[in-house]
């Protein structure tokens, strides 16, 4: 499942923030961050949030407690959705392709 320093590191890479500037961010220094991601050091309830407002994901998650949720190379197969998120997505798409070829023109 993933550490909270994993986690945090992982949140960190994926939306391409360097440690020095998430440090910056939350005002605290960048070694706090580093050993906070090598699990040397607990973060306290207070930057446990502000950390869960900064990635926008739940404490839950940065604790452990509930599943990742899916990345930006997660891929998304047909079946995978139900029939109505299929039927959503079909009448979202001709939407956006005659809003495209509206466009065009």
């Amino acid at each position: 499942m993933g550490t909270f320093g994993e986690r945090l590191r992982r949140l960190r890479i994926e939306q391409n923030i360097n440690q020095e500037s998430l440090s910056r961010q939350l005002n605290i220094s960048k070694s706090s961050v580093s050993m906070y991601e090598r699990g040397e050091r607990q973060p306290s309830f207070a930057l446990v949030c502000d950390f869960a407002r900064f990635f926008n994901v739940s404490t839950d998650y940065l604790l452990g407690m509930e599943m990742p949720a899916p990345s930006k190379e997660t891929e998304i197969t047909k079946d995978a959705l139900s029939f109505e998120e299929v039927e959503f997505l079909r009448d979202q798409l001709e939407l956006y392709r005659t809003h495209v070829r509206k466009t065009k023109r």
